[in-house]
């Protein structure tokens, strides 16, 4: 079947800059701050075909173009004939505003993923970018494949200036009014307050004097006012059909709840890329699509979704500044794409991205100090996390990413037989970040040096145990001196809560995190949160929940980075774990915890998966996929493919 090609990345790159310029707020666009690589504005594409037999195919371009066959030009449209036997194609296009793509239709000559890519008038190629979502010679890559749904308000209310709709929860698309006679405002609110706040509500859509379907948008509820208001109002729910493949309940009946707020949220911020929320920002953030890779995996274990991202992300050299502008997001996505290789196996995507990649972090070395460590220079942003942290001169969490992303680049070139041949010294470099920053006597590592401060943060440790910088010992006594320490301030956002989580879990001290989850997580749902926030303090009520970044409804209600629950139970107390490359091997490992029962649903990969019960006494365990092992309490038990086992607790 044919299908419209491109130059590989080029599609991620358009609907990132399309999708970066969709931001607003108060009524005035928002576009990200950031650099955002181009599109190159024309490319070529080649194929050499052996046909059969006699035959033509005509060639269509997303922009002006030509075909060449075996030297001769040809303008697009055309119906191209040739006759049986080899023959060389060349599709040359160019779009000066939007994404160079072609269409090629016929019986044997047609576009596929066999062909190749180039930059015009160059020997090097490269495997063409496809997605079988476009098939035919009208589809438009230039606009995202999403599907549709129509749903209605769950209730309408008449108020004085207006009518208040309420679509149940948090939700994201298009709205449609009909039966328009004047001009009205709309007001979208994520609470009823903020869709019955007009001066401070974040999104509004004034002055709408026709029937017509608005931008999509996130919202729960709509506040319409004007003198005369339209005859119905509905929606257009906009999204991807990713599909759930995993599962969680135990004998607490909350845990459940909050598994699926979690995969509902992370639902709807699985969109073009991966996003950090759908009302606000709407931006990809390194950060946030690290930790979305994470959840993915035990999700929808969909490849697509995280390939379109690291894509998008990394973008292409020259490299001039940090992804996002923030030095750890550039390192998180050298991490990402190596966790992204042992879950997957796809070689294919390393081999593309890895040469991105690279020019990456030779720009990431360039920068560092004369101890070789990572710090501030003009147009960065140290970020780490929203925390009082001694961010004067060398952080400790930014050296230890630095140490972690060069072990995956390293691993990244052997595995494409490629060079990394400015790769830091790891040994050098973990031997300084002790000499720099290990505290034996306080059980840790501070957050700088250069201060004198000598603050102790629970952030580098927990990345010092995830990544593995330290021993078994060393890891068990940050757990009691800092992780288990009240007088070590608290994280305060569930973005590097989920690491904290991972952490503590990963030393299998589960009995703290799943108090967490019904705490923190089970906090929002007492208070009918239909999709979990970006942050939830418990000490304030009523509208103060919805305050942050000095505006009264500046917090996202639906964010990616709280979803780490699904993370959380399908990794660390169903226990499920790749242990070799594309889960050719694998293990299920179960921490019960304090949950006296459970049943667990958790991916693997192409459409395999584990299924897990405990009922307090024994686990009914099957995998349908073969190179499991169940490990429980010193015993480790071989799975075979699609036999169910029961095993004595």
């Amino acid at each position: 079947m044919a299908e419209w090609i491109w130059f590989p990345g080029e599609y991620e790159m358009f609907h990132s800059i399309q999708l970066h310029g969709r931001r607003q707020e108060f009524g005035a666009d928002y576009p990200c701050f950031w650099l955002l690589p181009a599109v190159y504005p024309n490319i070529e594409l080649h194929k050499t075909v052996n046909c059969k037999k006699d035959g033509e195919f005509t060639f269509y371009a997303n922009g002006c173009g030509y075909v060449i066959v075996d030297g001769v030009r040809y303008p697009e449209k055309t119906a191209v004939r040739y006759s049986a036997g080899k023959h060389d194609i060349k599709l040359l296009v160019l779009n000066q505003r939007g994404l160079p793509a072609a269409y090629v239709q016929g019986e044997e000559v047609f576009s596929d993923g066999s062909w190749t890519a180039a930059y015009p008038y160059t020997a090097e190629r490269f495997p063409v970018g496809h997605s079988a979502a476009y098939t035919r010679a009208d589809d438009n890559v230039e606009v995202f494949p999403f599907e549709y749904e129509r749903r209605l308000p769950v209730s309408v209310e008449k108020r004085r200036n207006g009518t208040l709709y309420d679509f149940g929860r948090e939700t994201f698309g298009k709205l449609v009014l009909e039966g328009v006679s004047a001009p009205v405002d709309v007001i979208y609110g994520e609470s009823e307050e903020e869709a019955t706040d007009p001066r401070c509500a974040v999104l509004r859509e004034l002055g709408v004097d026709s029937d017509r379907e608005l931008v999509s948008r996130a919202f729960r509820y709509i506040f319409v006012t004007g003198e005369a208001q339209p005859e119905s109002v509905y929606m257009l729910y906009e999204y991807v059909p990713l599909e759930m493949r995993a599962d969680f309940e135990c004998d607490d009946p909350l845990v459940k709840q909050i598994f699926d707020l979690s995969a509902y949220t992370f639902h709807l911020n699985s969109r073009e890329f991966f996003l950090d929320g759908i009302k606000r920002d709407r931006w990809v953030w390194s950060g946030d699509a690290y930790q979305s890779y994470m959840v993915n995996r035990y999700l929808f274990a969909d490849d697509d979704i995280t390939k379109r991202t690291v894509t998008a992300l990394v973008g292409k050299p020259p490299y001039v500044q940090h992804i996002n502008a923030i030095n750890d997001y550039s390192f998180y996505q050298m991490i990402g794409v190596w966790e992204y290789w042992f879950a997957s196996g796809d070689l294919d995507f390393v081999k593309f991205i890895y040469p991105r990649l690279y020019e990456l972090y030779k720009f990431c070395v360039s920068r560092l100090d004369e101890n070789g460590f990572v710090v501030y220079m003009p147009g960065d942003w140290i970020f780490i996390d929203w925390a009082d942290l001694d961010k004067q001169g060398p952080m400790c969490a930014e050296q230890i990413l630095l140490w972690r992303a060069t072990v995956c680049m390293k691993e990244l070139a052997a595995i494409c037989g490629a060079g990394c041949e400015c790769a830091v010294d790891t040994d050098e470099l973990r031997k300084k970040i002790y000499e720099k920053y290990y505290r034996p006597d306080r059980g840790g590592f501070v957050d700088g040096y250069e201060s004198g401060k000598e603050l102790m943060n629970r952030q580098q440790n927990v990345f010092a145990v995830l990544y593995g910088l330290v021993t078994e010992e060393e890891a068990e006594r940050i757990y009691e001196c800092v992780l288990s320490n009240p007088e070590i301030p608290p994280i305060k956002t569930p973005y590097f809560e989920l690491y904290e989580l991972m952490a503590i879990c990963k030393l299998g001290h589960v009995e703290s995190v799943q108090h967490m989850l019904t705490e923190y997580w089970g906090g929002m749902l007492r208070l009918g949160a239909t999709s979990v926030w970006e942050q939830f303090d418990p000490t304030v009520s009523g509208a103060e929940h919805y305050e942050m970044y000095g505006k009264a409804y500046g917090k996202s209600l639906c964010h990616a980075w709280g979803a780490g629950p699904i993370l959380v139970l399908g990794r660390y107390i169903a226990g499920v774990e790749a242990t070799d490359v594309g889960y050719s091997s694998f293990k299920v490992s179960p921490k019960p915890g304090v949950y006296k029962s459970f049943r667990a649903r958790v991916p693997l990969r192409n459409g395999a998966e584990v299924r897990i019960e405990y009922t307090g006494d024994e686990f009914l365990v099957c995998a349908t996929a073969d190179g499991g092992s169940f490990e429980y309490g010193g015993d480790t038990v071989k799975l075979e493919k699609d036999k169910e086992y029961r095993i004595r607790a």
